[in-house]
């Protein structure tokens, strides 16, 4: 089956049955596949804010170091195979196939139902094992304790951030996300936990399982230093087993994601950031790049977030807001967005909705300068690909629109 045919059967499971968090479907397919995470030696990542930096910054040290390095991150933003590289090169669609199919064919053939999720980490998986990687640096996808990534025995376990995120699944408190991300602490395996979490609680939990931890307390005001503190932490705990030269560490730390704070002609600026916690960073970061420049705004959010929490922030910020909406199912919509913004009291003279993202942007971009403002677009990872496109971006596209259409993964 081609890729194509085999990411469209992928994408469709999420169209049924909603989420299904738990390790059984997981362990039945390690047993079957011979534990491929066995091979390499696995650094796992959890968090609200902060995994997919974290977990770039790792890896792009380990690769200067010298080591091969896997690397698993979810969502993607303009091709499936984003999700899954090996030092920084992107899954072959030839490789998908050959290993999809396979999976396919043992969940048939052992009838385990498993998820989109599930799947697309044992692609990952199994890839990094055919490909002799030496690390495998793994973002999880929802939580951490019942995540399919937790599958891994790793070497280190990293927690990020806490606040409060996907609350209908993973809990309204930060103590009860703090548990659930706290899962992925193993027994006597060392754990790093960034500043802006719950640290004395995550710090029993380890005690309990013999695991020590490296807290990191100090304060930050912008998240790529927190993101580089916590990296950078973090290959210091490896360096005391692998060699990992300083000076890699230090041009690890320079690595930086797409839609990360990523400026285009100083004039836009892309970040995914969805959340209270993420938005107020990223303001702050904007306010330190760009002192006093009018911010006009382009956004649109998934389901399940903090809507009132992040209209909130953004409203005290922007001085145009251009709102839009997913093209997979998981957007919210333009009528709730503009209602939450007027409840702010935002007027809606100052409030525009696109139904069609890139002609947004377009519109966005060209009221933008002629008004003398910096365009900011932010929100969901699933309005990025055609923001992207829409500002001439040459990248891998998949032939045809897939994104998650449920919660299974981020």
């Amino acid at each position: 089956m081609p890729y194509s045919e085999l990411i469209q059967r992928l994408f469709a499971l999420n169209l049924h049955g909603g989420i299904k968090l738990g390790l059984s479907n997981c362990e039945k397919l390690q047993t079957i596949l011979k534990f491929p995470d066995h091979s390499f030696s696995s650094i796992h990542v959890a968090g609200t804010n902060g995994k997919g930096s974290v977990v770039a910054k790792i890896a792009s040290a380990l690769e200067y170091a010298g080591y091969r390095v896997g690397v698993y991150t979810s969502p993607h933003i303009s091709s499936f195979r984003e999700r899954i590289r090996v030092n920084g090169i992107m899954i072959s669609e030839a490789d998908v196939e050959k290993i999809l199919s396979q999976l396919f064919n043992l969940t048939a053939q052992y009838s385990i139902p498993a998820t989109f999720f599930e799947l697309t980490t044992f692609l990952a998986l199994v890839y990094f094992s055919r490909e002799k990687v030496d690390f495998a640096v793994l973002e999880a996808g929802l939580g951490g304790r019942l995540d399919a990534t937790n599958i891994v025995s790793p070497v280190l376990s990293i927690i990020t951030s806490i606040s409060l995120d996907h609350t209908d699944i993973l809990g309204d408190t930060l103590e009860a996300i703090a548990k659930e991300k706290a899962g992925i602490i193993k027994s006597h395996t060392p754990v790093i936990i960034g500043p802006q979490t719950p640290y004395l609680f995550i710090e029993k939990l380890a005690y309990q399982k013999n695991s020590f931890c490296h807290t990191i307390k100090n304060q930050f005001l912008l998240f790529d230093q927190e993101n580089n503190a916590i990296a950078k932490k973090s290959l210091e705990v490896l360096s005391e087993n692998w060699d990992i030269p300083q000076e890699a560490i230090f041009k690890g730390l320079e690595a930086k994601q797409p839609c990360r704070f990523e400026i285009i002609n100083n004039s836009v600026i892309l970040d995914v950031a969805h959340n209270p916690s993420g938005l107020t960073s990223l303001f702050a970061k904007t306010q330190t790049h760009f002192p006093n420049q009018p911010l006009r705004i382009l956004f649109g959010l998934s389901k399940g977030k903090d809507l009132e929490g992040c209209l909130k922030i953004l409203s005290r910020h922007g001085s145009a807001f251009h709102l839009v909406e997913a093209p997979n199912g998981r957007g919210i919509s333009f009528d709730l967005l503009k209602q939450g913004l007027m409840n702010t009291g935002i007027a809606s003279t100052v409030i525009y909705s696109h139904i069609n993202i890139q002609e947004g942007v377009k519109i966005a971009i060209k009221q933008a300068e002629s008004s003398g403002q910096l365009l900011l677009i932010c929100g969901s990872f699933f309005i990025m690909s055609q923001v992207r496109q829409a500002l001439g971006m040459i990248e891998h596209l998949d032939s045809i629109e897939l994104n998650e259409k449920s919660m299974n993964s981020y």
